[in-house]
């Protein structure tokens, strides 16, 4: 049995989640089963009853998470940690020393210690620690549905999904449905998805906006559903986040809003590559309505984003990643098999 300490609520949203449940399904296919230590967020343990997989480890809110996770460890075969503080070497040499341990997506200074370090959105370090590093859109963990999805049928209203994540911390749904009335008012033809969290405070004010606006009730952010939101969709609206790589590999042409510097950045990379549309930290109701108007208007455009998104994220990352740690659990099995039968 693998452990995977993971980050969820409303401070990290679920992203830590989604991606790790992709891996969690990539390894079971290999007879490789994970169970899950992470914080006590209703819609997280939701999603992970939902998947089948064993039951979590909940770590108490009150306690330093790091004693719980190395105590469920124990007898680990290996670990996987995607959290969002910057580890420290202390922590990565605790939680690895007998057993691989892979660091997703982590800034900290203990990666440098780490057997395996995935960078789906950064860089490798120059030298040989580069061989460790999994870097790139290729190595994006996601479930396998996603790239199994037809999105926007022909010959009907187009749909425009609105998607800010599990948390949506800033409440950006509104703003963004506000601006989406504006350009039906403007004589756009589209129908909209709204997709969120019915625990985050967002939730509470979407009724009434939607039914002001003639838009149906909002869905609850379900990781089941998320293929079939993408699949009768013509493009997204979207916040920077895992959901942007299930929109690519899905082919759905995505407009991405960012929440800091650093998904600036992200979004102008993927930007450059043709496969989304940046709005930016600094959107406005008005701005969201003409990007939409615009992608909407431009069915060669979209299809070309589709393809270009479909190429940069194939939907394998998972079973990469899968496939690289289970060489490395293979290769100290052996080892220790070697030992024994030297000792």
């Amino acid at each position: 049995m693998m452990l995977c300490w993971v980050d969820a609520g409303p401070a990290f949203g679920l992203g830590h989640v989604s991606r790790t449940l992709a891996l969690a399904e990539a390894l079971a296919a290999h007879g490789a089963p994970c169970r899950m230590a992470l914080p006590p967020d209703p819609t997280a343990l939701a999603w992970i009853a939902a998947s089948g997989l064993p039951r979590p480890i909940v770590l108490p809110e009150s306690d330093p998470p790091l004693p719980h996770v190395l105590a469920a460890a124990a007898g680990a075969t290996a670990v996987v940690v995607d959290v969002r503080h910057p580890l420290e070497r202390p922590e990565v040499r605790a939680l690895g020393g007998e057993r691989p341990l892979l660091v997703v997506d982590n800034a900290g200074p203990g990666t440098a210690d780490a057997d395996l370090v995935l960078a789906p959105f950064g860089m490798a370090p120059a030298g040989p620690a580069g061989e460790r590093w999994l870097v790139g859109p290729s190595w994006v963990p996601l479930r396998r549905v996603f790239r199994d999805v037809v999105a926007g049928a022909r010959g009907r209203e187009p749909v425009v999904l609105v998607s800010m994540g599990a948390s949506d911390p800033g409440g950006l749904a509104v703003p963004v449905v506000e601006g989406l009335g504006r350009a039906r008012a403007a004589g756009t033809a589209l129908a909209v998805r709204v997709v969120a969290n019915p625990l985050a405070p967002v939730w509470g004010r979407l009724p009434a906006l939607l039914e002001r606006l003639g838009m149906p009730p909002a869905s609850p952010v379900d990781p089941e559903r998320m293929p079939e939101h993408f699949a009768a969709a013509s493009v997204a609206v979207l916040a920077m986040g895992v959901t942007v790589y299930e929109a690519l590999a899905a082919g759905v042409p995505a407009i991405v809003l960012c929440r800091t510097s650093a998904d600036v950045a992200h979004a102008r990379t993927l930007e450059g590559a043709g496969t989304i549309v940046s709005a930016g930290l600094h959107w406005s109701e008005e701005r969201i309505a003409t990007l939409v108007a615009t992608l909407l208007a431009d069915g060669a455009r979209r299809d070309a984003m589709a393809r270009a998104g479909r190429a940069l994220v194939d939907g394998r990352g998972a079973e990469r990643v899968a496939a690289r740690l289970l060489a490395l659990v293979g290769r100290e099995e052996g080892r220790h098999a070697a030992e024994r039968a030297g000792a």
